[in-house]
């Protein structure tokens, strides 16, 4: 196996397929369909697990690039200067250095928002009565209650142990809406839609510099709430949409609708996003359908991620190996990122994947780039 950019490059166009996939699903779509948010969710944390490990496995097929790759390639793994570095592996200790970085702060700030949750927790059940006989109604587990002095939509977050976040302006709601909310944050925990964020928040700590991340994330978050508004609508005794629908309007016109400190560690009731709102109030409004097709259209969407998932682990694309003779009978093919020379006094030694290959009399001109050692320094 040998590390390469190809990994990289077809990752990212399966990854962007995929996102793109997810905004016609979301947007474009006569009626959202949300069924199809998960296989997708899995599809593209799959791959990007794929792009941490940038090696040809055996069993992938290249397809290579003269034109468009080998220049760029050129570029990546260039020598800096007479060391034993190439600009590629600059670029590879950033990307983890970075990484390591990000990963370390989502740790960080976790722990202070438990913390942070911990000082408005409640402790007398006596005093929010009204607010935990909604959360009974629908969890059969004690789930814990923080009631934050902010204007801040309703809210979830511990994966472990959840808590729900209200306002202290929640005595406003009525016992219905506090069910709607209850219902809503409840199922967040149950679907187990805490532990996919928190995989994103890791996937986007490692893959930083891949704006397509963000926007999978975006898009994604809203797939989470319409599901949620979907299981509500069938698990609710007496649903309205009307009434859901002006809750969900009345909380998005707080004064904030979730801390901003924290809020890519909460699963929100509303997030202010006019897009979002449209989408989500089109999908409450809209005349309920007969869904028949429901596990055709399933299917569908999870045969189209698989076939980007299989291509994204069995298919690479590379720049073209050059292809060099030491001897009338013998070829082999080099390239940049595997390949290194040693000067000696009759010209130049070969090595390719650590092994010796051959000896050139002559230095090519599009070999000046290679890794080029001299025998007295080079200690194998």
């Amino acid at each position: 196996m040998s590390v390469s950019m190809g990994p990289f490059l077809i990752c990212i166009l399966c990854i962007a397929f995929l996102t793109g996939y997810l905004y016609m699903i979301l947007y474009l779509l006569d009626q959202p369909y949300i069924y199809g948010a998960k296989a997708v969710f899995i599809g593209i944390a799959f791959i990007l697990l794929r792009m941490c490990i940038p090696v040809n496995f055996p069993f992938t097929y290249t397809i290579y690039s003269k034109k468009i790759l080998l220049p760029l390639a050129e570029i990546f793994f260039v020598s800096i200067g007479n060391s034993d570095y190439m600009f590629s592996d600059i670029l590879m200790m950033l990307w983890l250095s970075i990484a390591a970085i990000k990963l370390g702060r989502l740790c960080v700030r976790s722990f202070l928002l438990r913390q942070y949750l911990d000082a408005y927790t409640v402790t007398d059940d006596s005093q929010y009565s009204k607010l935990f006989a909604s959360i009974r109604k629908y969890s059969p587990k004690p789930i814990r209650v923080a009631v934050i002095p902010y204007d801040i939509s309703p809210a979830v977050s511990g994966i472990f142990r959840p808590t729900i976040i209200f306002p202290e302006y929640f005595d406003v709601f009525s016992a219905d809406e506090l069910d709607y909310i209850c219902i809503h944050e409840i199922n967040h925990y149950k679907r187990r839609d805490l532990w996919k964020k928190w995989i994103l928040e890791v996937l986007s700590c490692i893959h930083w510099w891949n704006p397509l991340i963000y926007i999978m994330k975006r898009e994604y978050a809203l797939a989470l709430e319409l599901t949620n508004d979907h299981l509500l609508i069938q698990e609710h005794p007496c649903y309205n949409c009307i009434d859901y629908s002006n809750l969900i309007l009345t909380i998005a016109e707080s004064k904030d609708a979730v801390p901003h400190r924290y809020s890519d560690k909460l699963t929100s009731f509303v997030r202010k996003n006019h897009s979002d709102l449209k989408v989500r109030l089109s999908f409450l409004l809209r005349e309920p359908k007969e869904t028949k097709k429901k596990k055709g259209m399933l299917w569908i969407h999870t045969v189209i991620i698989c076939i980007a998932v299989v291509i994204s682990l069995f298919i690479v694309t590379d720049p073209t190996f050059r292809t060099y003779s030491t001897t009338e009978d013998q070829e082999f093919e080099m390239d940049i990122s595997n390949t290194y020379l040693i000067h000696t006094s009759k010209g130049y030694d070969i090595y390719i994947d650590e092994k010796y290959t051959g000896t050139i009399t002559e230095l090519p001109n599009e070999l000046q780039n290679y890794k080029i050692y001299e025998q007295g320094d080079f200690t194998k």
